[in-house]
């Protein structure tokens, strides 16, 4: 076979499957990765054939960030005398962070896959961040915040189109640096991608939020002597469903 036909031939069905997808199916795939489960929901009229070519793309895309996070965390982990997490607090906040960091890498990496194969509404979770492309029918996609230090009343849940949801919780017991004795419970940021979300929480934990920070769209649970008291950022209030 010549090699032009041989290339059409083995890119046809990726052509096919990058049609419209607004009017298609609702699938649902899964699975793990990163120590943690992934799920999927997209819009596409997938055909067998079409869902294991994404399927195929979708596990090479996590065997790379798998070798890549098993080489990090080796390289972290080599500067230390011990490699017991348990024994050290501070390195284990690391390994944490890291780990979150390359799920919220991962959460981006599966959108661009989807992308490159023309779905134009789906949803991808791994490890509690989210990413969303388009549309959940008419309505944008509808998230749950994660219910970090709350009781069990309801809250609002948020309406969200082409943009993530991560939320982060700070190690231990730490104090908000100026909070008079304040902790910061948990913090969620919604942002363009998974990875801008995932750094922008860890800077709101180590910093703490300033009048500013209020402006963007974030949620902080904060623990008070009076009680639990939530704060929603300027940004993000338009996107809560009352």
């Amino acid at each position: 076979m010549r090699p032009a036909l041989f290339l059409f031939a083995l890119l046809m069905p990726v052509a096919l499957l990058g049609g419209c997808r607004q009017q298609g199916d609702w699938q649902h795939l899964e699975g793990v990765a990163l120590d943690t489960g992934y799920h999927i929901t997209l819009n596409g009229d997938l055909q067998a054939a079409e869902r294991e070519l994404l399927m195929a793309a979708i596990q090479g895309e996590l065997a790379s960030l798998e070798t890549e996070s098993e080489t990090l965390q080796g390289l972290l982990l080599a500067g230390w005398p011990t490699r017991d997490a348990a024994q050290l607090p501070f390195l284990a906040s690391l390994l944490e962070a890291l780990r979150g960091a390359q799920q919220a890498r991962a959460v981006d990496r599966l959108d661009a896959v989807l992308a490159e194969f023309g779905i134009d509404h789906a949803m991808v979770e791994l490890g509690g961040v989210v990413r969303t492309r388009g549309q959940a029918g008419r309505h944008p996609w509808r998230l749950a915040l994660d219910r970090s230090g709350l009781d069990d009343a309801p809250a609002p849940p948020l309406r969200l189109r082409d943009a993530a949801l991560v939320t982060r919780e700070p190690p231990g017991d730490a104090l908000m640096p100026d909070g008079g004795g304040e902790r910061l419970l948990a913090v969620s940021v919604v942002a363009d991608t998974a990875e801008q979300a995932d750094r922008r929480a860890r800077e709101l934990l180590l910093s703490g939020p300033s009048a500013a920070d209020m402006e963007q769209a974030i949620r902080l649970v904060v623990l008070r002597p009076q009680g639990i008291d939530i704060q929603y950022g300027t940004a993000l209030e338009p996107l809560l469903e009352r």
